[in-house]
Formats: C-alpha cells, sequence, structure tokens
C-alpha cells in the first residue's frame, strides 16, 4: 500500500452541517485556508428531519447560500396541539400557533441526506478536501500538532494539522479518544424517532382550519413544524416532503419509563387518539432512540483541538435551537482559527472567552427547558411560557441579528435580573400545576380554540416595534392565566 503524508491548516472530523457551516464562516475571511474533511460514511443518513429556525436562516443567508434550500421545504410555521385529557373528540383539541407571515426571514424543514451532501459540495468547489469514506487508524496530538493516520480506499495516508476540530456530532470523537467528560447536568430527556411513508391526511387528525392562517402565512399548516404536547413528553411532525415525515417523541426520563423503546414508542402511537389516526395506514422506517439527550463536555478546546456543535454539547430540540448554536459557534471559531493562521500566535484570552460565553449561553438555554416538561401538556400555561419564548427570541437575538450583523455571533445568555424573572415565572407556572394536579383538573378551552401568536420581520422600519409588541404580548397572556386561576386560589 501507498503512504503519503499531507499538511493542512486544518483537520475537520466529520462532514455533517456543524463542519461545513465552519468552513463556509472559514472561507469568507480567509478563502486560501487549506482544510481537510475525513467523513466515514459514503453517503449521508436521512436524520431526524431538522427545522432550520429564523436566525439560523438569517446565518445561512449570510453565507450566500440560500441557494441550496429551494430543495427543501418551506416552513410555514410552528404548532402545538394539545388534548389533556386525550380524548377521541378531536374538536376538543386546543391550538397554539405561530404561522410564518411574509417579511425578511424563513425557516425550513430540512432533509439532513440532501442538506449535509449539498452542503459538502459547496465547500469543495471553494477549494476542501474531502476523504470519504475513511477509517482513523491511529492519531498523534500534541500542541498544535494533530496527526492522523487514515485509509481511504487501498490508500493509506497520514495527514497533519496545527489545528483540529470535531464535527463527529453524537460519535464525540475527540472527547472519547481524551477522555474529556462530560458535566452532570438537570436535564434529564431522550427520545424516540421514525421516519412514515404516506401518513393520514390532516383533515381526519388536525384541528379545523382557520381564516387567518390560509389568508396570512407563507404556505399550508401542514408544512410547519407541528408538535404534539402530552404529558411529561412532545411529539413533533415534520413533513420533510409530500411523501416523508418525521415523527419522534421526546420524553422526560424522570416521569417516563419502559423497558423497551420499540415497544414504547408503538404502543404510544396505537393509545395516543391523534398518533394512531395519524399513522394507521402508513409505513415506518426503523426506530431509533437516543438514550440520553442533553449533554456538555467539560471542554470545548485545547491547544490545537476544538469541538463544535453536537461533538461537543447538546439541548433539547425543543424550539430547535441546535443549528442555531452551531451557526454561532462557526462564526467565533472561524474567527479565532484564522487570526492564529494570520498571526501565528495563540490568543489564549480569546478563546477563553469563547468558552465562556458558550458554556454560558448552554446554562442559559438549559435553564429555560429544565421544567418545562411538568407543565408542556398545559395549553394555556405552555402557550404563555412561549409567548415569554418569543419575545425573548425574537427581541433580544434574531431583531438584533438582522439589524447589527456583528449581533448574530452572539448567543442568548440570561443576565441576573432575567434569570431572576425566569426563575419567578417558572415557580409560578409550576405552583399553578401542583394546584390543578390536586384539585384534579386541566386547562379551560373552548370548542376548537386556536391561539395565534405569529411574529413578522417586516422589510421596513416598523420592525423595531416587533419586540415591545412581544412582550406586551407575553405579559398579558401571563396575567390572564393568573386571573383565570383567581377562582381555584382556595378551592380544596
Amino acid at each position: 500500500m501507498k503512504e503519503d503524508k499531507e499538511i493542512y491548516d486544518l483537520i475537520i472530523i466529520g462532514a455533517g452541517v456543524s463542519s461545513t457551516f465552519l468552513c463556509l464562516s472559514i472561507y469568507k475571511i480567509n478563502p486560501s485556508f487549506k482544510i481537510l474533511i475525513l467523513e466515514k460514511n459514503e453517503t449521508f443518513p436521512q436524520k431526524v428531519g431538522e427545522s432550520l429556525v429564523d436566525l439560523t436562516a438569517v446565518f445561512v443567508d449570510s453565507l450566500d447560500i440560500k441557494h441550496l434550500l429551494k430543495a427543501h421545504t418551506k416552513k410555514t410555521g410552528v404548532r402545538f396541539l394539545f388534548n389533556e385529557s386525550n380524548q377521541n373528540d378531536l374538536s376538543g383539541i386546543a391550538e397554539f400557533a405561530s404561522p410564518t407571515l411574509p417579511g425578511l426571514i424563513n425557516g425550513y424543514h430540512l432533509d439532513r441526506s440532501i442538506f449535509d451532501q449539498q452542503m459538502l459540495d459547496e465547500v469543495v468547489s471553494k477549494g476542501a478536501v474531502v476523504y470519504r469514506p475513511v477509517n482513523i487508524i491511529d492519531t498523534s496530538f500534541r500542541d498544535f500538532e494533530n496527526i492522523l493516520k487514515i485509509k481511504t480506499g487501498n490508500v493509506l495516508k497520514i495527514v497533519q494539522s496545527k489545528w483540529l476540530v470535531d464535527g463527529s456530532g453524537r460519535n464525540r470523537f475527540i472527547a472519547n479518544k481524551l477522555n474529556w467528560n462530560f458535566k452532570n447536568i438537570p436535564l434529564k430527556t431522550g427520545a424516540i424517532t421514525a421516519h412514515f411513508k404516506n401518513i393520514a391526511p390532516e383533515t381526519t387528525w388536525d384541528t379545523k382550519t382557520n381564516a387567518y392562517w390560509d389568508k396570512n402565512a407563507v404556505g399550508l399548516r401542514k408544512f410547519s413544524t407541528t408538535h404534539l404536547m402530552r404529558k411529561s413528553s412532545w411529539w413533533w411532525i415534520i413533513r420533510l416532503n409530500e411523501t416523508t415525515t418525521s415523527i419522534g417523541v421526546v420524553f422526560d426520563k424522570n416521569k417516563v419509563h419502559f423497558n423497551d423503546y420499540e415497544n414504547y414508542f408503538i404502543d404510544q402511537i396505537s393509545t395516543d387518539a391523534q398518533l394512531s389516526i395519524i399513522t394507521k395506514d402508513a409505513s415506518r422506517s426503523k426506530i431509533n432512540h437516543v438514550e440520553a439527550l442533553p449533554y456538555v463536555c467539560d471542554k470545548l478546546y485545547s491547544k490545537g483541538i476544538a469541538l463544535i456543535g453536537d461533538s461537543g454539547a447538546f439541548i433539547d430540540p425543543l424550539i430547535s435551537p441546535g443549528m442555531e448554536l452551531i451557526g454561532q459557534q462557526s462564526i467565533w471559531l472561524a474567527e479565532l482559527l484564522t487570526e492564529d493562521k494570520s498571526n501565528n500566535k495563540f490568543k489564549a484570552n480569546a478563546w477563553k472567552k469563547y468558552s465562556k460565553t458558550f458554556y454560558k449561553a448552554y446554562s442559559s438555554r438549559l435553564s429555560i427547558y429544565v421544567k418545562a416538561y411538568d407543565f408542556m401538556h398545559s395549553y394555556d400555561i405552555f402557550s404563555a411560557w412561549l409567548k415569554q419564548g418569543n419575545y425573548i427570541y425574537f427581541g433580544w437575538i434574531v431583531f438584533p441579528s438582522v439589524l447589527f450583523k456583528n449581533r448574530l455571533k452572539e448567543p442568548l445568555t440570561f443576565n441576573l435580573i432575567e434569570r431572576i424573572g425566569l426563575k419567578y415565572f417558572t415557580k409560578r407556572f409550576d405552583k399553578i400545576i401542583e394546584r390543578r394536579t390536586a384539585q384534579k383538573r386541566i386547562s379551560v378551552i373552548g370548542k376548537n380554540e386556536i391561539t395565534y401568536s405569529s411574529v413578522r420581520v417586516p422589510k421596513n422600519w416598523r420592525f423595531i416595534f416587533v419586540p415591545i409588541h412581544l412582550l406586551f404580548k407575553s405579559l398579558w397572556a401571563y396575567f390572564k392565566l393568573e386571573l383565570k386561576e383567581l377562582k381555584f386560589l382556595f378551592k380544596p
């Protein structure tokens, strides 16, 4: 066998979106950066089905790759359906929804088997070298000297770089190889997923159509990200195209227990009033189980090595923050890596700031999710929580990023006052749930009740008033909830 040696500025393990987002971010700054990508799979698998949310759409637009999204399904909004008593009379289901209105940005449902390949083709066109399928046979990691012995086809190669970035996702190649530890975190959730073909028409299981959505949204309701909210769990329904739909459940492991994940998944679908109709005549792929969803490594970098995306951390797929944080990491890492190459100097303080920023961002996001599984089945409580989230997300992240491009790289973090406010509202929601449980009651809803909380990013100066509007909507939702609860305050 022939053995070659090649030297690069950067070697990336894994060819998924975290790796290619980083490549494109680097090439924006330095088009001559020498990058090698190592991918173990010959083709990309069809993953769960990502929902590309608003801030990620802004990031994609900044990379000039918006044309790639034409091959994917435009996300027409976000919907949350509540059936607290699991009644078969589906007219009793309540809905909280946020249709996507015409504006500056739009999310998408991504078929990852297609999108990952599109992105890889894009970075190759800009100069990246890709070896796939590849086996990593041996490694040597020293400060700013990474040497890997790989086999691709029948060829053995020695590849070397000053920097190595792990984009291997949940395989967590570097963390496992170097025995980096993972922090103990309070959120304990798992997921079970499958793809279904030819699910039942929406008319058989969905809420009734509403003129507001049909008149104002960018597309049909069936191409929204639909969530079925259940006690201590939630199900997603994401149409990847006209025939294939991703369906999965995320659950609180402290409250949901089972011996066999496949049997649990099938049993829940067959006994749920909506899911049983949705999947009745549909064909199903292999069922996949992710035993532990959230995690975070206790190191995000060392001298010459960095983690990106799921190789270092994952929070929770509700509201789809994963690709958003990957985009922000890509901007930071691209700046750090290109500056390191230009100055040939490791700026320790800049790397410490990067690490501190993203640990704080992870902690802030985590604090939002930890208690959400206790009240996500409740229509009025969870919708009030979501309206607060809309204000935080659009008011503090999306709108500043649209206005000021340098804000795009800043992840969501909470200061002391914001943490106090979040803690207060979470405690109040918990108290209401405790009282309702003791009094054996649920949300009071009307027949076919639908509440809309639409967010538009207008194409003119009026969008500066949207955060204020969202703040008042979130406070009003909470105030109405407290008013409704007053009459139950002194009941046994």
